[in-house]
């Protein structure tokens, strides 16, 4: 029993006890109203729908009409042509017949009005029954032109009768005017159709009678009357079709034609003006049954617009009762109204809250904000009573989820923190490890130390990269940049050379263009994570695959391996992840720790760079990198090569930064490129010693701001003596390098006069001339050239090489070269007859060879190939 009490002194329960008694009141008030409108209104509907029946109807009279004169023509003139014509028509006739009669009910009236329209259309349809016979009469030729139009004609008017029948029926009075004319348009169309068959089947046998030619002459005179009349009350269209038929040339040659047949004498033969009657007949028939159909849709469209004002009359009635109820329930329910109000006003403002407010509050929190609880939350106040205490209610869950927040808010932050600062340590320990590396390995000569020294080397630069990507999804910018634009071919072996497996990369056909300096490190960290990417998740002994292309949207680079691949799902979802750029938590690493795919989104959003992951077809992986343009420029500065006016100039490149400096501030084994083309400047004819085996150091303040070694205007031209060039440096406790002597091992008819008009005082320092410059960069270049072109002397042994130097009279020493076990020549080591290291146009590199960036080393003593330079170059760098 407390229950139904309960339930009865609700809110809900009390108001509808309020509003039930004056609810009901109007809705009878309502019913009474609206019911008149109505009922006219559902009768307006049905009359529109008795009056599509009267439209096909209509078009049945039509077609018997053509049949009609089809009919008459083939009787004047029988013909296997006119009788299947005839045949055409007769089944168009009986599908509009079998229309009409599954429409009987509403030809009928639906019993409504005083029975006439029952009566008319029980007449037509008994009708259309006969014309059957009249069939058969025709085929077989056994009755007459007159006797065929007049049985006709007994079928066609009961047909007129009942949809003149159905337009009285009728309730609304513009309908009902419509109706008769198109009543009248119908007659008139039916004389005029008559006429026409009684001249059709005469022109076939060139015979009229005169009782046909004074009936031609009537109804046609009558038809034309009785539609002429008709102009004023048609409209719209209907009113164009009729001044189009009343002004036209065939309406008034028709006329024109029926007088001259009925003032015609007959005995002086058939009416000129029959063999013009059929196609000014067939012009006149086609307007007027056009001009018929449209008044009959008029009719029915003025029914179904009195049906739907009846409609409205009974909606805006109703719309008015129903004002009234609600001015009825307001009053009944003022009572109990602020309390609605109240509830109302408190669900709307929690809602606001829950589904704005507290939302952004906690965004901003997520995003490092400071916020303050108090001050940001917006109290909810709705005084002290029961509707105030839920309100209170809310405050303090609104404030305990808020404090949540904030605690989680701090939490995460305070992982971040140490999150970074981890990375930040472990990139500080790095760089230390890879400047110890660089100096053992300045310092080794070994090559099985070498080749152990490299390898160490290269895992301690991929965990200065991961050291980076822990970095950036910290949201902090990793210390390694440039200022100026660098070659797309340096950026791609750049990050070839910071995966594990470089070797088995194959670089292709790269476009030559650059990238900024500012998006240079993001972009190579990229293309490193996804070539390791490919590397990692391919079988050993295949390749990976890179190549690039400029497209409309900008440049395109692909990196595609030959692994095992990755399932439709699981590509959608690193698809997805790669477009949204997802934020990184520290517990995601619990669900996917793939890293990589963290940074990879992270920097790709940051450029606008567009990353994409599709099936490969040789079954692997294929990595899709479109670079927009406007991060891309065409040409740029060569890679790894400076230009020509800054090497005769002697200066290095400053916005070409290194990665990190030679310990010590002098050159060394993995020095920049830039300082290995002035190293080749001062060559075998400088007065300092070899770049790469203990030329004379320059101090840290005679170093511009890259720590690139300024070249000394007065260096000689003239080689020195064998031993001169091999003898060691001071201070050194190994031997220095042979230094080459250029034109040493040449004949003395084939040697350059300059050469052997050196003395003493070409020996001496000088400033050198511009032919002298010219001489020295021939020979250099010949000297590169010669190099290249003997690749057999690459394959042998040091025994050999030292016996060929020797032979050559002592002039260059044997240049030593680093081999790994069994005898495999370490890449990157010099050429037989070399200066110090192998010169290297932009157009002779090895694209396959991860090479470093413009700033770091190219090919030195004991380096690898590439890598080696890569991991003595592309080190933490300092550009700024």
């Amino acid at each position: 029993m407390r229950t139904s009490v309960g339930a009865d002194r609700t809110i809900k329960a009390q108001l509808n006890k309020i509003v039930l008694i004056p609810s009901i009141t109007f809705l009878a008030l309502f019913a009474v109203l609206s019911g008149g409108a109505l009922t006219q209104a559902i009768s307006l509907r049905l009359a529109a729908g008795d009056s599509r029946s009267g439209l096909h109807a209509y078009y049945a009279v039509a077609e018997l009409q053509k049949e009609r004169r089809l009919a008459a023509e083939h009787l004047g003139a029988p013909s296997e042509e006119s009788l299947r014509a005839l045949d055409r028509q007769t089944a168009i006739t009986d599908s509009a017949v079998r229309e009409v009669e599954s429409r009987r009910e509403g030809l009928r009236g639906r019993g409504r009005g005083d029975g006439a329209a029952v009566d008319t259309a029980r007449d037509f349809l008994s009708a259309l029954d006969d014309r059957e016979h009249l069939r058969e009469h025709v085929a077989e030729g056994s009755t007459t032109v007159a006797d065929t139009v007049a049985g006709y004609a007994e079928i066609i008017k009961p047909g007129i009768r009942a949809y003149n029948a159905l337009g009285r029926l009728l309730d609304d009075g513009p309908a009902a005017t419509a109706s008769a004319d198109a009543a009248d348009l119908m007659q008139a169309q039916e004389n005029l159709t008559l006429a026409d068959a009684l001249l059709s089947g005469a022109a076939g046998k060139e015979m009229l009678t005169p009782g046909q030619q004074g009936r031609v002459g009537g109804i046609t005179e009558h038809a034309r009357q009785r539609i002429e009349a008709l102009g004023p009350a048609l409209h719209g269209n209907t009113a164009r079709l009729h001044a189009d038929l009343v002004d036209s040339a065939h309406w008034a040659k028709l006329h024109e034609l029926a007088r001259d047949v009925a003032k015609h004498d007959l005995e002086d033969g058939p009416p000129p003006g029959l063999g013009q009657w059929r196609s000014v007949a067939d012009d006149t028939s086609a307007d007027l049954a056009a001009l018929a159909d449209s008044q009959a849709n008029n009719v029915i469209y003025a029914t179904d617009a009195a049906s739907a004002e009846m409609f409205t009359l009974a909606l805006a009635g109703g719309i008015i009762v129903l004002f009234a109820s609600t001015v009825a329930y307001g009053v009944a329910s003022k009572s109990a109204a602020w309390l609605t109000h109240r509830l109302a006003r408190l669900r709307a403002e929690t809602l606001e809250l829950s589904r704005e407010e507290l939302p952004r509050l906690v965004r901003r929190l997520e995003n490092g904000e400071q916020v303050d609880p108090d001050a940001e939350l917006r109290q909810l106040d709705h005084g002290t009573d029961e509707v105030g205490q839920v309100a209170d209610a809310f405050n303090i869950a609104q404030r305990t989820a808020v404090a949540a927040a904030v605690k989680q808010a701090e939490v995460r932050d305070g992982a971040n923190r140490v999150f970074l600062g981890i990375a930040h340590r472990n990139q500080s320990l790095v760089q230390r490890q890879l400047q110890v590396l660089d100096r053992v390995e300045r310092e080794a000569e070994d090559p099985d130390l070498l080749e152990d020294l490299f390898q160490l080397d290269h895992l301690a630069t991929r965990g200065r990269r991961n050291a980076e990507n822990l970095i950036i999804l910290g949201g902090q910018q990793p210390g390694r940049r440039w200022r100026a634009p660098i070659p797309l071919v340096d950026i791609l072996r750049g990050a070839i050379s910071e995966t594990e497996e470089y070797a088995r990369v194959k670089l292709r056909v790269v476009p030559d263009l650059s990238l900024p300096g500012s998006v240079v490190a993001d972009v190579l960290h990229l293309l490193a994570e996804l070539v390791e990417n490919a590397t990692a998740f391919s079988p050993p002994h295949t390749k990976v695959y890179i190549h690039g292309e400029t497209v409309a949207k900008g440049l395109v680079v692909e990196v595609e391996d030959r692994g095992l691949g990755m399932r439709e799902q699981g590509l959608v979802e690193a698809n997805r992840r790669l477009i949204e750029a997802p934020e990184f938590d520290v517990m995601a690493l619990n669900q996917d720790a793939r890293l990589g795919l963290f940074v990879v989104a992270r920097l790709a959003n940051k450029h606008g760079i567009h990353v994409e992951l599709r099936p490969s077809p040789y079954g692997g992986t294929r990595a899709i990198v479109l670079i927009p343009a406007v991060l891309v420029s065409r040409g740029g500065p060569p890679a790894t090569t400076r230009p020509q006016a800054e090497l005769n100039a002697g200066v290095g490149a400053p916005d070409l930064l290194s990665e990190r400096k030679p310990a010590g501030g002098g050159q060394a084994n993995g020095a920049p490129a830039a300082e290995l083309a002035d190293a080749g400047d001062r060559g075998p004819w400088n007065n300092g010693g070899s770049a790469s085996t203990g030329g004379t150091a320059p101090k840290a303040g005679s170093a511009d701001r890259d720590g690139l070694p300024k070249r000394s205007p007065g260096s000689s031209l003239c080689p020195r003596s064998g031993a001169a060039a091999s003898a060691p440096e001071q201070g050194s406790d190994r031997p220095r390098l042979p230094k080459r002597q250029r034109q040493a091992n040449l004949a003395p008819q084939l040697r350059d006069a300059a050469t052997q008009e050196c003395t003493g005082d070409a020996a001496s320092e000088r400033e050198k001339r511009p032919d002298e410059v010219r001489q020295m960069f021939s020979a250099f270049q010949t000297g590169t050239q010669r190099g290249r072109d003997n690749e057999d002397s690459l394959d042998r042994g040091p025994s050999e090489r030292s016996g060929d130097a020797s032979s050559a009279g002592g002039a260059a020493g044997a240049v030593p070269r680093v081999e790994k076990a069994g005898g495999e020549r370490v890449p990157g080591t010099f050429s037989d007859g070399g200066n110090g290291f192998r010169a290297e146009r932009a157009d002779d590199r090895d694209m396959n060879s991860p090479g470093p960036l413009p700033g770091a080393p190219a090919c030195t003593t004991g380096v690898r190939d590439g890598h080696a330079g890569q991991a003595a170059g592309e080190r933490e760098g300092e550009s700024e």
